[in-house]
């Protein structure tokens, strides 16, 4: 088990104080990981090969599917703000 644990990338040192419950949700979230990291890399291998071949390169924006940004409103990060300063334990706001 550990050395599936330290395979898995987590650090040796802190196996032996996990429960079995933690140690199935860290393997389980590596494996999730991993498995996105080979589709992602099976994902660029395609269109590289693709847009090797082709004729003409698409707009770049529209090839990844960006939506513009919008910028946030003075009132949403006074907000948010406020938030982390109540979480923080500020004492005034």
């Amino acid at each position: 088990m550990l050395e599936s644990y330290v395979s898995a990338g987590f650090d040796p040192a802190a196996f032996w104080s996990l429960t079995s419950r933690l140690y199935l949700a860290q393997m389980k979230g590596a494996s999730v990981r991993l498995e996105r990291e080979h589709k992602d890399r099976a994902w660029l291998a395609w269109h590289t090969a693709v847009l090797t071949r082709a004729e003409t390169v698409p707009d770049f924006s529209k090839f990844v599917g960006e939506s513009p940004v919008k910028p946030q409103s003075p009132e949403h990060l006074q907000a948010m703000c406020e938030t982390l300063a109540q979480a923080w334990g500020a004492k005034e706001l």
